[in-house]
């Protein structure tokens, strides 16, 4: 008899504690999907290290003349939603950071050159009324190397934080 309610208790532990994580996981899920903003992460997940060219496509570290100039750059690596997009410059921040602009067919728009902080709200320049689709690119102004170590990515993005409306299918 001892061990059947004992075997009870246990079984019905395991159930309550699965029902509690089914209801957490349901419950982050739907605040996720309250949010209307993204941020875009201070990590190395968030960034990779590169220079993109002229027309906002990564550079392969062969087909750039001075190879330590592709070490200089990092940017985004997922497309960023112009639609909402604000970058904030830290205090103090020692980096500079461009945004290249795509359309629907992720075709280079045009690339914006910035030394504030940004918000494409404020918009003025009607070659990006089609914009769709971001990359955004930091370049550090005070490395000491001249080269952006794994290390160094996190650094670097924690002086520009980057938020924009989230996609429609996120």
């Amino acid at each position: 008899m001892r061990i059947r309610k004992r075997r009870t208790a246990i079984i019905i532990g395991f159930i309550v504690a699965v029902l509690a994580a089914v209801a957490i996981v349901s419950l982050v899920t739907r605040v996720d999907k309250l949010e209307t903003t993204k941020t875009v992460g201070n990590t190395f997940m968030a960034y990779e290290v590169g220079k993109l060219n002229d027309s906002g496509r990564s550079y392969k570290q062969s087909e750039i003349e001075d190879v330590d100039d592709y070490y200089l750059w990092m940017h985004t690596k997922e497309y960023v939603n112009p639609d909402g997009l604000k970058c904030k410059l830290a205090d103090k921040a020692k980096i500079k950071y461009q945004i290249h602009f795509f359309d629907e067919n992720y075709d280079f728009i045009k690339t914006v050159v910035c030394t504030t902080d940004y918000v494409f709200a404020d918009n003025t320049d009607n070659a990006l009324n089609s914009a769709k689709f971001a990359i955004v690119e930091i370049q550090p102004t005070a490395d000491a190397d001249q080269k952006i170590s794994a290390n160094e990515i996190t650094k670097y993005a924690k002086m520009l934080t980057v938020t924009y409306n989230k996609f429609e299918d996120e």
